[in-house]
């Protein structure tokens, strides 16, 4: 009589946890971290946003974003916004509206991922398991309306260039490419020189930080891989869609003297709506010199 009483149970957990995989896409929260960089850099602080996939109508993660200069506190030094920011061509104005409103002391910068691009090619829960390539359809989203819109409102572009800002805090070179996955990066401009204080880098797939790396920069800001969406206690992530190692699929992770962060991003795609132990997030970094 035990076996079906302990099956029943099992079948409760199972249910309850997958229900909350639907569900946790919508905890969104603000996370702060420490990132100890070399002696002699400036203290920065840096909000990243990456992989909001904001959809037209999708009030909730709108006002999490309407709310988050709120719940900072302050005003950031730069905001960075690492790609794949629509899920279809009718949230541009929801985004430039609600990004216009994340204020920065020196800069807010953004690169594009494929989903910027592309529009979903369908169904994608096979690929998303499997890891298999990503297919798009053959129209390509006007991206140029959100670019201009986000330029408008004060936003850089750093897509495949550098923009040298001088600020109170020093000289502090912000680099990008486009996503690495459409081929569409450059990286002829990768490089550092001797007077900048510090140097961050704007990625969408985290798989070119060696580039970054091998050329000095302090810090790369990337997205694309959800921090896996489903992640394992005791194991990680189950898929990463991306040729880094698993361990540095989410979070804080060290390249030689650079620090990669990765964010869990904000959204998910519109075939795959779940995550398990990965909550979607923003992350405010405290660029600190000491480390």
């Amino acid at each position: 009589m035990k076996k079906p009483r302990a099956a029943g149970w099992a079948a409760g957990i199972g249910a309850a946890l997958g229900t909350y995989a639907f569900l946790e896409p919508y905890r969104y929260r603000l996370t702060r971290k420490n990132v100890p960089i070399r002696h002699g850099s400036p203290p920065v602080t840096v909000l990243h946003l990456s992989d909001t996939h904001l959809a037209a109508g999708d009030a909730r993660l709108r006002r999490f974003l309407e709310q988050l200069p709120g719940e900072i506190g302050f005003v950031p030094d730069i905001v960075a916004a690492t790609g794949d920011m629509i899920e279809d061509d009718a949230a541009i104005e929801d985004l430039v509206a609600v990004l216009a409103g994340i204020e920065a002391r020196i800069g807010r910068f953004f690169v594009y991922g494929s989903h910027d691009y592309f529009s979903p090619a369908g169904p994608s829960y096979l690929k998303y398991f499997t890891g298999g390539e990503v297919k798009h359809e053959p129209r390509r989203r006007d991206e140029s309306a959100m670019t201009n819109g986000l330029e408008s409102k004060g936003w850089i572009s750093v897509i495949n260039r550098t923009e040298i800002v001088t600020s109170a805090k020093g000289t502090i070179r912000i680099a990008g490419v486009d996503d690495p996955y459409l081929e569409w990066h450059d990286t002829d401009h990768i490089e550092r020189d001797a007077e900048d204080d510090l140097a961050i880098a704007l990625v969408h797939a985290p798989d070119v930080v060696s580039e970054w790396a091998l050329n000095g920069f302090d810090l790369v800001l990337a997205g694309h891989t959800h921090g896996g969406q489903v992640r394992v206690p005791g194991f990680g992530a189950v898929v990463t869609n991306c040729s880094l190692p698993r361990a540095l699929a989410a979070g804080l992770s060290r390249i030689g003297r650079t620090w990669l962060h990765v964010s869990p991003g904000l959204g998910t795609g519109r075939y795959t709506p779940i995550r398990f132990n990965c909550r979607p997030e923003a992350t405010l970094l405290y660029l600190e010199p000491g480390g």
